[in-house]
C-alpha cells in the first residue's frame, strides 16, 4: 500500500505546483537569476520576479500570499491586497505572466516564503486564520503540558517522546505559517525547517516504539523502525552540512509514518484496546502528510496540516485517559493481590499465634475433663460441683470460638467502608497476637481515654496493625531486649486521629529507614517484603491517611493519622 502511494506521489501534480513556475531575482533590475541558484545571498535592496502560468485557470481565481510584512515592499507591477500586513495577489486568467516587487530591507533579510489558497480558502479560512492558529496551538500546546505532566508523574518515555513530538510539531507550523524572525536567524546557519522535520520524525518513531511496546509485540517491525531512526539521524548530520535533506529528498515524508500507522495494526488483537485510537489519529496524520507531500488535491498545506496536528493531538488525549483507566484497573487488581500475598504471608505466624490461643484452654479442658472424671469415679460429682465445671468448658469454649472468629475477620476479603471504633480495632487484631506476645514476655500498654470512630476499611486497618505489631514483636526477639515494650496511645488531634505504635526494640538502622515501606524490600531470610509497603498503600491510598516512622530514644515510632471526617473514597 505504501509503495502504490509512493508511485501516486512520483505523478501527481496539481494547479497549485504550476500556478508559479519560476522564481528569479535581480539587485540591478535587468540581469535576473533563479533563486535557487544564489548562494549566500545578503542583499537587502533587489527586485523578485514570479513567472506566472495562467493558461490552466480558465474561470477559477488563486491568491498568492507572500510571507513578508508589507513594510518592506517598496512597489509591484501587479496590485496586491493585505491580509495581516502580509501582500496578498489575485492570480486568474487576466494576470499579467510576470509580476516584479521591489523590496527594501533595513534589517535582516526574511524567509523568502509564498502561499497560494483557492476561492473557498481565501473566503473561510484566510479570514479566520488567526482563530485557526489559535485553537491549533492552544491545543497542541496543552497536549504538550498534558503529556510531560503525565512523564513527570509516571516516568513513562513514551508521554516524553509525545511531547517532543508536539513541541517541533508547534515549530514546524510556525515555520511555515508565520514571519518569526528567530527562524530567519537560524536559517542563517541552518536549514531549521529539514532539521524539525526530521526530529519531528524521530520523535514519531521513539514515540510508536514505546507506545506499542514494538521490542515485545511485533520485533520484525521494531527492527524497521530501529532502522528508519538511525536513517534520519544520519539525515539531521547530512542537513548540518549539505544544508538540505537527502533522505526525505527521495523518500517521502508519509512513508515513515505510513509504516508507523499500519504497524499498529499487529498490535491491535493483543488485547491493546488504546492502539485503535493510535491508529485513527495517525491515520489522519498520515493522510494530511499525503495529501501535503502528493499536491494531488488543491489543498492549502498550511491549513491542512493546521487541522491534522491537533486532531490527532485530541484523539490521543483519549487514548491516554483510556489507556490511564486500564492501568487503574490493573493497578487495583495488582494491590488487592499484594493485600492478599500479604495476608496469607502472615498465614504461618497466624496460625501459630492460634496455637498459642489455644494452648491454654484445651490444657483447662484437659483439666475439667480430669475432674470429673474423678469425681464421678469416686462418687462426688454433686449437682453444683457438675455445674461449676460446665460453666468453666463454657467460657473456654467461648474464647476459643471468639479467636476463630478473630481470625476468620482478619482474613475477609470484602473491601467496604464502615463505621468501627480504633481501640476495638486495635484490641480484636491484637487478640490474634495475645498469647505470642505473653510467651515472649512482651508487656503491652494502651493510652487511649475514649474510644475515637471513622468510616473507612476496617479489615484493612487491621492488616496494618497486625503488620506493625508483629514487625516490632519480630525485632524484639532478634534483639533480645531486656524487658520488651510495646506502647500504642490512640487520641484525636485536629479532627484526625491518630495511633502511634513504639516500641524499645533499639530503632532501625539509619540506612535502611528511608527504605522500608518500599515494595519487596526486606532484612529477613524468609520475607517477602510487602507488609509495610502495603500498609502504606492501605493507609494513604485507600485510607486517605498518613503512615509515618521515626527512630526515638531506644526504639522506633510508627504513627498513623485518620481522617474523622467521610472523605474517603
Amino acid at each position: 500500500m505504501i509503495l502504490m502511494l509512493f508511485v501516486v506521489s512520483l505523478y501527481s501534480k496539481n494547479i497549485k505546483e504550476t500556478l508559479v513556475e519560476n522564481i528569479t531575482v535581480s539587485i540591478d533590475g535587468t540581469t535576473y537569476k533563479k533563486i535557487e541558484s544564489i548562494e549566500n545571498f545578503n542583499q537587502k535592496v533587489f527586485t523578485m520576479k514570479f513567472d506566472v502560468n495562467t493558461t490552466m485557470l480558465e474561470d477559477k481565481s488563486y491568491y498568492l500570499r507572500l510571507m513578508v510584512e508589507s513594510q518592506y515592499v517598496k512597489s509591484s507591477t501587479y496590485k496586491y491586497i493585505l491580509k495581516n500586513n502580509l501582500p496578498i495577489f489575485e492570480i486568474n486568467k487576466n494576470t499579467p505572466n510576470e509580476i516584479f516587487v521591489d523590496f527594501d530591507f533595513k534589517e535582516e533579510l526574511p524567509l523568502l516564503q509564498l502561499n497560494i489558497f483557492t476561492q473557498v480558502e481565501k473566503e473561510y479560512l484566510l479570514s479566520n486564520e488567526k482563530l485557526i492558529y489559535g485553537l491549533t496551538y492552544g491545543v497542541m500546546f496543552c497536549a504538550l503540558l498534558y503529556n510531560l505532566a503525565f512523564y513527570y508523574f509516571n516516568r513513562q518515555k513514551s508521554f516524553l517522546y509525545y511531547s517532543l513530538l508536539q513541541f517541533f510539531s508547534i515549530n514546524m507550523l510556525l515555520i511555515i505559517a508565520m514571519p518569526i524572525k528567530f527562524f530567519y536567524l537560524l536559517f542563517e546557519y541552518i536549514n531549521i525547517f529539514d532539521v524539525v522535520v526530521d526530529l519531528i520524525i524521530v520523535f514519531s518513531i521513539l514515540f510508536s516504539m514505546e507506545f506499542l511496546n514494538s521490542k515485545k509485540l511485533i520485533p520484525r517491525v521494531h527492527k524497521l523502525l530501529k532502522l528508519i531512526l538511525l536513517l534520519t539521524f544520519i539525515d539531521i548530520v547530512v542537513i548540518s552540512f549539505y544544508e538540505q535533506t537527502l533522505l526525505y529528498e527521495y523518500i517521502p515524508t508519509f512513508t515513515p509514518v505510513g509504516i508507523m500507522v499500519f504497524s499498529a495494526f499487529f498490535v491491535v488483537g493483543k488485547e491493546n484496546k488504546p492502539v485503535i485510537f493510535y491508529i485513527v489519529g495517525w491515520m489522519v496524520l498520515f493522510v494530511s502528510i499525503f495529501l501535503v507531500d502528493t499536491d494531488y488535491f488543491d489543498v492549502n498545506e498550511i491549513y491542512l496540516l493546521h487541522f491534522a496536528f491537533p486532531i490527532e493531538a485530541l484523539i490521543f488525549s483519549f487514548a491516554i485517559g483510556y489507556k490511564f483507566k486500564l492501568m487503574e484497573l490493573e493497578k487495583q487488581q495488582s494491590e488487592q493481590l499484594l493485600v492478599h500475598q500479604s495476608k496469607f504471608a502472615s498465614m504461618g505466624e497466624m496460625v501459630a499465634n492460634i496455637a498459642h490461643q489455644w494452648r491454654q484452654p484445651l490444657t483447662h479442658l484437659s483439666y475439667v475433663n480430669m475432674n470429673l472424671k474423678a469425681a464421678y469415679d469416686t462418687k462426688k460429682l454433686t449437682s453444683d460441683y457438675f455445674d461449676k465445671k460446665t460453666n468453666e468448658i463454657n467460657q473456654q469454649i467461648e474464647f476459643m470460638s471468639n479467636t476463630i472468629n478473630d481470625f476468620r475477620n482478619f482474613f475477609k476479603t470484602d473491601k467496604r467502608i464502615e463505621k468501627f471504633g480504633i481501640l476495638e480495632s486495635f484490641e480484636s487484631t491484637y487478640r490474634l497476637l495475645n498469647a505470642t506476645f505473653k510467651h515472649c514476655s512482651i508487656e503491652v500498654k494502651v493510652k487511649c481515654e475514649e474510644e475515637i470512630f471513622v468510616n473507612s476499611y476496617k479489615s484493612e486497618f487491621s492488616q496494618v496493625i497486625f503488620n506493625i505489631l508483629n514487625n516490632s514483636k519480630q525485632a524484639l526477639e532478634e534483639k533480645k531486649i531486656n524487658n520488651p515494650k510495646i506502647v500504642i496511645n490512640i487520641a484525636e488531634q485536629n479532627k484526625k486521629v491518630v495511633l502511634k505504635i513504639s516500641d524499645n526494640a533499639l530503632g532501625i538502622p539509619k540506612n535502611i529507614i528511608n527504605n522500608i515501606f518500599d515494595p519487596y524490600f526486606t532484612t529477613k531470610e524468609d520475607g517477602m517484603g510487602i507488609g509495610l509497603y502495603m500498609s502504606k498503600v492501605i493507609i494513604e491510598t485507600h485510607m486517605k491517611g498518613k503512615l509515618e516512622v521515626k527512630n526515638i530514644p531506644n526504639g522506633v515510632l510508627f504513627e498513623i493519622s485518620l481522617p474523622l471526617i467521610e472523605n474517603v473514597t
